[in-house]
C-alpha cells in the first residue's frame, strides 16, 4: 500500500491498518521530515520521527512534565536502557516507576502529535511495508483507536487556536494586568513556558513560530491556549493581503472536517481500548492566513 497524503490522510491510513490488524512498517516522508510507524497486529509498537529531538517531544520529558516519574527514576531507566536496549517506557513500567495505563496515554498523545503535524503539512508520500511473519513483541504497544481519539483532540485544539489568534501577523503581548489574569490554575510545562518567553510585545505569531525549536502545530496550539486564558493578548495586526481572506477559513475547515469525520467514525466504534494482546516539519505559509 502506498500513495500521497493528499490522496489518503494519515487518519484514513491508521484506520485501515488498525481495523485490518496489519503488521509491518508505515513510512511517511514529508519535506524535511521522515516518520516510521511500526505496527504489530494493528497496534502501534514503535514510532520514529526524524524531528523528535526537541524538549517536550521526547518521552522522558513528557513523563517529567506530568510528574509521572522523577529525575532519579528516569536516570535509572536510561542506564538500564544503555546496557539492554528496550523502549524507555516499558523499562519504567517493569521497574514499578510508572503505571502501564499512564504510559499508554502519554505514548498515544506523543504519536498523535507527530501525526497531526503531518496532517498540517498536507504534502508527502507514504508506503506500508507488510511483515508477513510478525513476531510478538516484548514491550508495551498502543491501541490505534486511542491514537485516533488523540488526533481528533489535537486537531480540534489547533483549529480553535487559529480562531483565537486570528492570523499569522497578529502581534501578541503579555497580559500585565493582575486583575484580569486567569484565577484558575494552568498546567505550564517546559514547552508552554518556553513559548510564553518568546512573547515580547513585538513579535507576530509567525515570528514566534519561526524562532522556536518546536513544531509549528505545538506553538500555535500553545499560543491559542494562552490567548484564550488571557495570559497573552492580541495587540495589533500587521497588514496582510486582503485577497487571502478566505484561505485561513478554507484551511481551518479542511482540518476541522477531518476531525469531525473522525469523531463520527469513532463514535460508531465505541471508545474502549482493545485488550492488550502482548503484542519542524515544513511551516505553514503564514502569509496566507488572515482573519475571518
Amino acid at each position: 500500500m502506498q500513495g500521497t497524503l493528499d490522496t489518503f490522510s494519515v487518519v484514513e491510513i491508521l484506520q485501515m491498518l488498525g481495523k485490518a490488524r496489519r503488521s509491518g512498517t508505515l513510512h511517511i516522508e514529508c519535506p524535511n521530515r521522515q516518520i516510521d510507524v511500526h505496527f504489530v497486529a494493528g497496534r502501534i509498537a514503535e514510532t520514529r520521527d526524524s524531528t523528535r529531538v526537541f524538549t517536550d517531544t521526547v518521552l522522558g520529558s513528557q513523563l517529567l512534565k506530568r510528574a509521572m516519574v522523577n529525575e532519579t527514576q528516569l536516570s535509572e531507566a536510561l542506564k538500564i536502557q544503555e546496557r539492554s536496549p528496550r523502549p524507555l517506557g516499558t523499562l519504567l513500567v517493569e521497574n514499578g516507576h510508572l503505571h502501564e495505563r499512564d504510559l499508554r496515554e502519554v505514548l498515544s498523545r506523543q504519536v498523535a502529535n507527530t501525526l497531526v503535524a503531518v496532517k498540517v503539512e498536507t504534502t508527502g508520500t507514504f508506503v506500508f511495508v507488510a511483515d508477513p511473519a510478525a513476531k510478538p513483541v516484548d514491550f508495551i504497544t498502543i491501541d490505534t483507536h486511542a491514537v485516533l481519539m488523540d488526533i481528533s483532540s489535537l486537531g480540534g485544539d489547533y483549529c480553535l487556536a487559529i480562531e483565537a489568534l486570528g492570523q499569522a501577523n497578529t502581534v501578541l503581548v503579555r497580559n500585565r494586568d493582575y486583575e484580569s489574569l486567569p484565577r484558575h490554575s494552568m498546567t505550564m510545562g517546559r514547552d508552554e513556558l518556553y513559548v510564553l518567553s518568546q512573547v515580547d510585545d513585538h513579535r507576530t505569531v509567525r515570528e514566534i513560530t519561526s524562532t522556536t525549536s518546536l513544531e509549528e502545530i505545538t506553538v500555535v496550539s500553545i499560543l491559542g491556549m494562552l490567548a484564550e486564558a488571557g495570559v497573552v493578548l492580541v495587540k495589533a495586526e500587521k497588514q496582510t493581503r486582503a485577497e487571502a481572506d478566505g484561505e485561513l477559513k478554507a484551511h481551518r475547515d479542511s482540518v476541522w472536517a477531518e476531525v469531525s469525520s473522525l469523531l463520527d467514525g469513532l463514535a460508531g466504534e465505541g471508545t474502549a481500548e482493545t485488550p492488550d494482546d502482548g503484542a519542524p516539519g515544513d511551516e505553514l505559509d503564514w502569509s496566507k492566513l488572515t482573519p475571518q
